[in-house]
């Protein structure tokens, strides 16, 4: 009987050389090290505990530091062969990296050999982030590429020269985009849609915000309660009812009329955390479309039972939170706990900043 060894590294090599030689890195040392980095980020475990960091590579940390507007950096390495860098780098920083922290990797002048550490991002919350910052244009002369889990086996790759590669290694249909990005994006401009004037820049904070807290969920539900309407709607009547509602975008002006203090930092810091805790509670949470939290752990009224934990609970409330747009809701969004996102309105007049 004929035996058969099936190996996925000549398509990620391929893959990898073509992105690379679009930012003009055309290195194979570098192409081993991402190839390797994509391998192992695709589900990495550190004691059984799931870790997903952020690495960037490029040719001197002190000008990535400079271009993300990034506070600070950590060292973790003298000179060490590229090639073969990629569980040594994972080892010793993937578990330093919580919140703002990110992973490092410079590059020699031949690519030969790196070094590598951490450094970190801004800490004001309504600051662009690093990817946004460092990703956002090509310098020919200062190349940068990101290896990041997006899901667990699902790793981006994407580049200063505006080129991403999503690597999957579980048997998700073959499509070209899957719109998670847009969906989020369009979340946030559900979260926006009333305010008057509409501020581009608000809507960017939603959506780093939100963005953050969908992935760090285990699956999750999010209603917008359309018009800037503070009524929680009687089918998700059982929602824990904030007091008050927590604005936002109240506390976004703030921060930025108080010339980002550190007190605004904190206050503006503290109600996007806590909007993220509400996100990874069970059931729905409640937002409307000013920028306000209203509510969360809702269990929408339907004719069906809808058990929190269960997945399929989770998507038969979502249908039923669908049927609410237009009557109450502008948008209704979905997280498996796969990572597969949905969202039902939203998508009419949407505002691209």
């Amino acid at each position: 009987m004929a035996e058969k060894s099936i190996s996925f590294r000549s398509h990620l090599q391929s893959n990898t050389t073509d992105l690379l030689d679009s930012t003009s890195i055309p290195c194979t040392y570098t192409v081993r090290l991402v190839i390797s980095l994509v391998s192992r980020l695709a589900a990495y475990t550190e004691e059984g505990v799931p870790l997903a960091p952020s690495v960037f590579i490029c040719n001197s940390v002190s000008q990535l530091v400079q271009i993300a507007g990034a506070g600070e950096h950590v060292a973790l390495s003298n000179y060490i062969e590229t090639a073969d860098a990629a569980a040594k780098i994972l080892k010793a920083a993937a578990p330093l990296c919580s919140s703002n922290w990110r992973i490092y990797v410079e590059r020699s002048a031949d690519g030969r050999t790196c070094k590598f550490g951490v450094f970190c991002g801004s800490n004001d919350p309504s600051s662009l982030t690093v990817e946004e910052l460092a990703l956002s244009e090509l310098d020919p002369n200062f190349p940068i590429v990101r290896i990041s889990q997006s899901i667990t086996n699902k790793v981006e790759v994407s580049t200063s020269a505006g080129s991403t590669i999503e690597f999957r290694f579980n048997d998700d249909a073959d499509v070209p985009d899957l719109n998670n990005k847009l969906k989020i994006r369009n979340l946030a401009i559900s979260t926006c849609r009333s305010l008057s004037p509409v501020d581009p820049a608000f809507q960017g904070f939603m959506e780093r915000v939100l963005t953050a807290a969908i992935r760090a969920s285990h699956g999750t539900l999010i209603a917008v309660v359309s018009d800037g309407g503070l009524k929680i709607p009687p089918r998700l009547s059982d929602a824990v009812a904030l007091a008050e509602p927590l604005d936002l975008y109240l506390r976004y002006r703030l921060h930025h009329e108080e010339s980002k203090t550190a007190v605004s930092v904190s206050r503006l810091q503290s109600a996007a955390e806590l909007l993220s805790g509400f996100i990874n509670s069970d059931g729905i949470t409640v937002v409307n479309s000013t920028g306000k939290i209203l509510g969360y752990r809702a269990f929408i009224k339907s004719g069906e039972p809808n058990a929190p934990s269960d997945g399929g609970a989770r998507t038969r409330a979502f249908v039923a939170l669908s049927e609410l747009i237009g009557n109450g809701l502008d948008a209704a969004f979905f997280r498996s706990q796969d990572g597969r996102m949905e969202l039902s309105g939203a998508n009419e007049g949407a505002l691209h900043a």
